[in-house]
């Protein structure tokens, strides 16, 4: 890590209008009071609202804003925010700010001192001051989610949804700069990749509280993660019988 390192922060938003502001001030903030050493950028791509999402953002000081034109999907929102980024290390957060700015600074040194390439947070690890704040069908849905993608799928990470990862700015243009999946299972596409290509990934424990008002449909977005996750193990299988070959 140098004297002056950038971190990137990348904020994917779909019509966040409402809990986008709370959280932009939280981060502005944090990166503010971050210490010697360190110097953020925050990136909002908005996805093709029809709110004002972008010009809330853009009125927020020190936030750039990448405006879609169109509605693609928060995996491509999050590609785009992380391949135009400069940072040494880049991350996206969720707009909703279901994970606290301060597990940035506890997470770093994972990719600067210990020699990862991508730290994934998870809601299912324990740790020491991490708590969990969501209610109970919600961890029944993800717990049944995790047993069938695991199932499916060789991944290590036990938590591929939380939406806080980091990675080296080396390892963002291998991962996302051949195109993943659009959609919310952009994540574990990403994680796939990079454990195929032999990237050093932390997973590790960080706090996370469920934020009313999400746009997702637990049962109509969950089915349409069962189905990309079967696209996934059919593509992913047809490269490992290649690589065989």
């Amino acid at each position: 890590m140098t004297d002056t390192t950038l971190i990137s922060i990348i904020i994917p938003a779909y019509n966040e209008e409402l809990r986008i502001p709370p959280y932009l001030r939280r981060l502005s903030s944090y990166c503010a009071s971050a210490g010697a050493g360190l110097r953020f950028e925050i990136i909002v791509v908005d996805d093709g609202s029809s709110d004002n999402t972008a010009g809330i953002a853009a009125a927020c000081p020190g936030v750039r804003v990448i405006r879609l034109e169109k509605n693609t999907g928060k995996g491509y929102a999050v590609s785009r925010g992380l391949l135009e980024a400069a940072g040494e290390v880049r991350l996206f957060l969720d707009a909703d700010g279901s994970v606290a700015p301060e597990e940035i600074g506890r997470n770093l040194h994972y990719i600067f001192e210990d020699g990862y390439h991508i730290f994934a947070g998870s809601r299912v690890l324990k740790g020491r001051g991490c708590r969990l704040k969501a209610k109970w069908y919600r961890r029944v849905m993800g717990w049944m989610f995790n047993l069938v993608l695991h199932s499916a799928l060789p991944l290590k990470v036990r938590d591929t949804q939380c939406g806080f990862k980091m990675f080296r700015a080396a390892a963002v243009g291998p991962l996302f700069g051949n195109g993943c999946l659009c959609g919310y299972a952009f994540d574990i596409e990403i994680l796939l990749k990079a454990q195929y290509a032999g990237y050093r990934i932390k997973e590790g424990p960080v706090s996370w509280e469920h934020i009313g008002g999400s746009k997702v449909d637990l049962l109509a977005d969950s089915l349409l993660l069962l189905a990309d996750i079967f696209r996934l193990r059919k593509k992913y299988a047809r490269r490992q019988l290649r690589a065989g070959a």
